[in-house]
């Protein structure tokens, strides 16, 4: 097997290291974390059993330290900064030596998607609303991966329907999550949400799940489908970025997502990336695409996510700027 990078790595060791001690560890993880080191699991699940062993006995010995580590927190940095890399293992100290976030939404920012969604199925839809609202938008979508058709379509729709924030409504949400979720129903009419949060969870959301919910909300009430589709920002809309944001994009995605992304993509959107790359960068990822030949199209939509994902951050911090059809600008 070829070198594993630390992602790999990290992966193998908490298949080989058992779902109890996995889960104590990636409490820790931010969603997209997680979600890169379950990539990578699915992807080695097929690995030798050698190489479990392998991994686990260089995490053993990084252990050995003669007389003990000196410094507790470098030591626990040099580790997973190994496993890691540079700047997920500085997110994850942040996470262990922050305690000011360490209940209420906090706690469900930390917790896996899957948990959180046990934690709050069987609250009211409203309540479940409000609390995927406080969530960042990727890791409510991949909450709503966890409910059932009929649950994802619902609170999403609340979720669209809901009005600005109600004074006091964050430290009941808060009290109640810190109380098990007891006592909602006072916090279930409060007004949080709105069109823009739930076009922002849907934007997360695999594909298939976004045209069935939408398909759906548009059955119940086409207003509100079109006020949701109106905000949402999908791969298509890259083409309103212009020249120098494309450029910027290009230097935060790698080849590997451009070149699944682009399988689909309409030719103006495959021309605007390729006529911002240097001839020989276009070059080669041209021959890449030719020798990748036929690939999945979930695999194309996971990519068109990714780079969404990343343009759509890349407009909130102020980077870059798209252009819409009637000339004016937005972030």
């Amino acid at each position: 097997m070829e070198e594993l990078t630390g992602a790999e790595k990290a992966a193998l060791l908490l298949t080989y290291l058992g779902e109890e001690a996995a889960s104590d560890i990636i409490k820790f993880m931010e969603p997209d974390e997680i979600q890169l080191l379950g990539r990578k699991v699915t992807e080695l699940s097929d690995a030798p059993k050698d190489t479990y062993v392998i991994v686990a006995d260089e995490f053993e010995k990084q252990l050995k330290v003669d007389g003990g580590p000196v410094d507790a927190d470098e030591y626990l940095k040099s580790i997973i900064h190994k496993a890691l890399g540079p700047e997920k293992a500085s997110a994850i100290m942040r996470k262990i030596s922050n305690k000011s976030e360490g209940g209420g939404i906090g706690t469900l920012k930390m917790m896996t998607p899957k948990i959180v969604a046990d934690f709050i199925r069987n609250e009211h839809p409203q309540t479940i609303a409000v609390i995927l609202t406080n969530l960042p938008p990727e890791h409510a979508a991949q909450v709503i991966t966890f409910f059932d058709k009929r649950t994802r379509i619902e609170v999403v729709m609340r979720v669209a329907t809901m009005e600005p924030l109600a004074p006091g409504a964050m430290e009941e949400l808060e009290d109640a999550i810190n109380q098990n979720l007891a006592g909602t129903a006072g916090l279930q009419m409060r007004a949080m949400g709105g069109v823009k949060s739930a076009a922002e969870i849907l934007n997360q959301t695999e594909s298939e799940s976004e045209t069935e919910i939408l398909s759906v909300i548009e059955k119940k009430n086409q207003d509100l489908a079109t006020k949701i589709q109106e905000n949402m920002f999908v791969f298509a809309d890259i083409g309103k970025v212009d020249d120098r944001g494309i450029q910027r994009i290009l230097k935060e995605i790698t080849n590997d997502q451009l070149i699944l992304a682009l399988k689909t993509a309409e030719d103006p959107l495959k021309d605007l990336f390729l006529n911002n790359m240097s001839e020989r960068a276009k070059e080669m990822l041209l021959e890449e695409m030719e020798a990748r030949g036929p690939v999945k199209l979930s695999d194309v939509s996971a990519a068109q996510l990714e780079i969404v994902s990343t343009t759509r951050k890349l407009m909130s911090d102020g980077e870059i700027m798209a252009v819409g059809d009637g000339g004016d600008a937005y972030v």
